[in-house]
């Protein structure tokens, strides 16, 4: 058996969720939180169906995003949603 384990958003469904180095985010995984910050949902892995969080996320980076962005390293939909 297969025992269900909780990830880290819904774990803080209610609450904060810190993405430390977020300009460290591989390209998908910047997409996948996009879809979680717009649509308030997140697949679960192995899940059959989407499931709904409400979290706040503080992002942090010792970058420039917006250079980041401008060199194409950086999803620029996702910069304004974090903004």
């Amino acid at each position: 058996a297969v025992a269900r384990r909780v990830g880290k958003f819904e774990e803080a469904t209610g609450g904060t969720l810190l993405l430390d180095e977020v300009s460290e985010m591989h390209p998908l995984l910047q997409a996948k939180l996009l879809r979680a910050i717009q649509e308030r949902v997140i697949d679960r892995v192995g899940g059959k169906e989407p499931v709904k969080i409400d979290v706040r996320i503080i992002a942090t980076s010792n970058r420039n995003l917006e250079d980041s962005v401008k060199k194409g390293e950086f999803r620029e939909d996702l910069y304004f949603r974090l903004n």
